[in-house]
Parts: structure tokens; sequence; C-alpha cells
């Protein structure tokens, strides 16, 4: 069996009070954190093949900027899949979600959701390594992800018998010079 990859992703900065959460928009910031993120993925070889995202509006927008980040090395046929369900899950709700996932896709699949579930999702699955487990307790600042590596079924999967690959913070803008 191939090793599968798990990126757990925060969505990138969103606007505060304008209106109902559900439809916050990414900040221009926000966008840029997100196509960064892409370029980043991309570098690293770690395009996703598959897309578990909340239908909040904040993550989409962030998954179509981490999309154009991803560029020809992105994935055009991504399934990407939105759910209600990951709009403020818990990282008990976001981890069977994963677990339910369907056990003969093969590929890096990326869960893009909300804190505090997708934090406490990451320290639970790095748990079994203290190294990790002090990596992920500093917690998701927006668009920071967590890859994995993941060697069982997804039906399989438990926390801590996974290894965590990578933990970034979004990447910073290239500084303006004048």
């Amino acid at each position: 069996m191939s090793t599968r990859r798990l990126i757990l992703m925060r969505h990138a900065t969103a606007a505060r009070g304008t209106g109902r959460d559900f439809d916050r928009p990414l900040t221009d910031d926000g966008r840029d954190e997100a196509r960064r993120v892409g370029e980043r993925l991309r570098a690293l070889e770690q395009a996703p093949t598959h897309v578990l995202s909340s239908s909040a509006r904040r993550c989409q927008e962030t998954w179509d900027a981490v999309a154009a980040g991803l560029g020809a090395a992105g994935p055009a046929d991504a399934a990407v899949d939105r759910s209600d369900a990951l709009y403020d899950a818990s990282a008990g709700e976001l981890f069977e979600s994963i677990r339910d996932w369907r056990d003969a896709t093969e590929g890096t699949l990326l869960v893009l959701a909300h804190n505090p579930g997708i934090s406490l999702l990451a320290l639970e699955l790095g748990r079994g390594d203290e190294r990790d487990a002090l990596r992920l307790r500093d917690g998701f600042a927006p668009a920071t992800v967590a890859v994995f590596a993941v060697a069982c079924p997804w039906s399989g999967l438990i926390p801590g018998s996974i290894r965590l690959l990578r933990f970034e913070r979004a990447p910073r803008a290239p500084e303006k010079t004048e």
C-alpha cells in the first residue's frame, strides 16, 4: 500500500465583523497567505488530490487561492467536497470525517477547516511523538498547515499512528523594497 498524505489546514485570515460568521470573506492578506501556501505545497510536491472543506465562505476562498498558488502542479481535477458539517466542527467530528473517507482513495487529502477543531485534531494526531506534540502545541494561526504521512487505510487511522512531516505557518510575504 502506498503512503497517503493528510494535510490539515486552517483557513486564511478572514475579515471581522462583516455580518454572519459563516459568510465572512478573506481579507486581501488572507488571499495572499493562501496563495503562498499553495506555492509552498507545490514546491514541496504535496499538492492535494482530494479536498474536504468546510462550506464556509472563508474556507472556499482559501481553497481557491491555494489552488491558484499550486498552478499547473495543482489538482485541476481534484475532488473537492464541501461540507456544512465541517463548519465549526470539533476535533472528533473532523477525525471521523477523515476516517469515513473512501478507503480506496490514495494520494493526498487536504482537510480545510476552522479552529479550535483543526488545531486540536493536529495535536491529537501528532501525540505519538513528543517532539511533534511540542511543535503542534502552539496551535494554528490562519493559513497554517500540518502534513502527515499515513501508512494505513483512512478507516484504520488512530491518534498517534501517523507521522508529522511538516508544520508550517503561512509563508511570509516577500519584503517590499523601495
